[in-house]
């Protein structure tokens, strides 16, 4: 069973950290049709979707949130990647006996695509502090510079810790 990282951030990010780096190396977590429904399993409005264009669209919300958080260009053909996937995607509201609800057309894609445009919108992306890591969050508190604190702040911690004392 794959366990995936941060999951709970908004959506583009969640599909963005499923890139994970083990070692030195970048893991794919999606990487086979078991992994991938397990992911889609924490994300069951989403419906299905084709792998491969799943993880060609996250490889471009990969690369245009990295130029966010590094404040450089994104690169062109990632930008048009998401835009074409957040174009399609269509909101319509319906009227039910609990009241409005809002579908999403488009498919799973165009949901995604949508949801990277808004973390990019939003300035609330990071990306981890810790050099090692290379997961997103979106903040809600200025100072956290941390995916998460029992894993890489808690690095970081214990890196200083020894710094200091063979130093002393």
């Amino acid at each position: 069973m794959t366990t995936f990282a941060l999951v709970g951030e908004p959506l583009a990010v969640d599909l963005a950290n499923t890139v994970v780096r083990l070692r030195g190396r970048d893991v794919d977590l999606i990487a086979d049709d078991e992994a991938l429904t397990a992911w889609l399993d924490l994300h069951p409005n989403l419906g299905a979707v084709d792998g491969d264009e799943l993880r060609e669209l996250r490889e471009a919300i990969r690369e245009v949130f990295r130029s966010a958080v590094e404040t450089r260009p994104a690169s062109p053909d990632a930008t048009m990647s998401i835009n074409q996937a957040a174009h399609r995607c269509l909101a319509t509201l319906s009227s039910t006996s609990d009241g409005p609800v809002v579908e999403w057309g488009g498919g799973a894609l165009a949901v995604i695509g949508r949801s990277a445009v808004e973390v990019v919108a939003g300035a609330s992306l990071r990306g981890c502090a810790n050099h090692d890591c290379v997961l997103f969050f979106a903040h809600g508190d200025e100072r956290r510079r941390f995916c998460d604190t029992k894993t890489c702040a808690n690095r970081a911690r214990q890196a200083r810790h020894r710094e200091r004392h063979a130093q002393a």
